[in-house]
């Protein structure tokens, strides 16, 4: 059997690891989150600067 001691440390060891991994998934959700919204700023400017060329193709 597994002594007291150790079994309230193994508990509290997998309680932290659990917590860990939770703040772990949360920012790897942000950090998602953040580059999609870049990716369609990136878009965004892309299609932007690729409607100014063509108007400035089309004044000259």
């Amino acid at each position: 059997m597994m002594d007291p001691k150790n079994k309230l440390v193994t508990s509290d060891s997998e309680k932290l690891l659990g917590s860990v991994r939770e703040e772990i998934a949360e920012e790897f959700l942000v950090m998602e989150a953040v580059t999609e919204q870049i990716e369609e700023k990136d878009f965004y400017t892309y299609h932007l600067l690729n409607e100014a060329e063509k108007l400035r193709k089309k004044k000259n």
